[in-house]
């Protein structure tokens, strides 16, 4: 108590500081204690300051851990009998990695991240050496990894975005196929699960991470994962950035490109499916497009008519 009560104090004044614990206290039956709901106010209203353990520090049992990471491997998800679901990954940094576990809604957000992204985790529990994210834990997503294309590889591991040009099939243990985009070529290499690329058709694009590059060659290893556009419009991620919005749609600006975004889409895109006919859609979309600004989507086009059109867009 002694240590979170003047931190309410001096921001709220203490008696609303108080007037605020009674408050918190009551509203978990009087099941906390003084000193735990000060303490949870405090960091409800970012009062108290994280401090950031390396993921070689942690130890079973250990409680409100804070750790930041890359994204190392990701698991499938799993399902259960009674309906839950889970799914996990590796969060690395410089001194070890950890198994991570989200379930249900939280487990659907694993979707939107990338191998070597960035993540920052707050409040997560240890429970068999594995780090979960009860319902005091945030993931928040810090950075993306860097996409390259073949024209500017370098040694490493990497993420690449790219078209295939040439398939040459299997080769023993191995899978090989050449990128593209547009000024030169990279061959690929799949070691680990080569049935991988047997689905794999030229003029598809592809999202490769965690390949291991010479720098001019990827190889995709254990640890690699391979997404697939099939051959049709393009893929473009970046961060939101300004936009216009009118009856006939909007302009969507996503990492510097300009995209041409239907009103049934951007109904979509802003989860507006419920709004009422009376409201103004224009309105209400440029409010949540300007709340959405510096988060990163991925845009899936067509450039058609000297634009680009959006065909999907979603936050990623």
């Amino acid at each position: 108590m002694e240590d979170h009560l003047p931190l309410l104090s001096e921001k709220f004044g203490k008696e609303e500081a108080e007037r605020k614990i009674d408050a918190k206290i009551s509203s978990f039956s009087g099941l906390l204690t003084r000193e735990a709901a000060a303490k949870l106010i405090a960091a409800e209203e970012g009062l108290l300051k994280e401090r950031m353990l390396p993921i070689s520090g942690i130890t079973d049992g250990a409680r409100d851990v804070n750790i930041r990471g890359k994204i190392k491997k990701i698991y499938p998800m799993q399902e259960y009998r009674t309906g839950k679901r889970s799914r996990s990954f590796i969060l690395k940094d410089e001194t070890g990695e950890v198994e991570v576990k989200l379930w249900n809604e939280e487990a659907d957000s694993i979707y939107h991240y990338h191998l070597g992204d960035t993540l920052k985790i707050s409040n997560g529990y240890i429970r068999n050496k594995i780090l979960n994210i009860g319902y005091r834990g945030k993931v928040e997503l810090e950075g993306r990894e860097a996409l390259l294309t073949p024209s500017n590889l370098h040694e490493g591991i990497i993420s690449s975005k790219a078209r295939v040009s040439s398939i040459g099939g299997r080769n023993g243990d191995e899978f090989l196929f050449s990128i593209s985009d547009g000024e030169k070529e990279a061959r690929v290499c799949i070691t680990h699960i080569p049935e991988r690329g047997e689905r794999l058709a030229v003029g598809d694009v592809v999202l490769l991470e965690g390949a291991e590059c010479d720098g001019e060659r990827l190889f995709m290893g254990e640890h690699s994962r391979m997404l697939v556009k099939k051959n049709s419009p393009d893929i473009f991620r970046g961060e939101l950035g300004d936009s216009e919005v009118g009856n006939e749609g909007a302009r969507i600006r996503v990492g510097g490109e300009e995209f041409a975004v239907s009103p049934e889409q951007l109904v979509r895109f802003l989860k507006l499916e419920g709004l009422k006919k009376d409201i103004d859609l224009p309105a209400v979309a440029r409010m949540k497009l300007t709340g959405l600004k510096g988060k990163w989507a991925t845009v899936l086009f067509e450039a058609r008519e000297g634009a680009k059109h959006a065909k999907d867009i979603s936050l990623r």
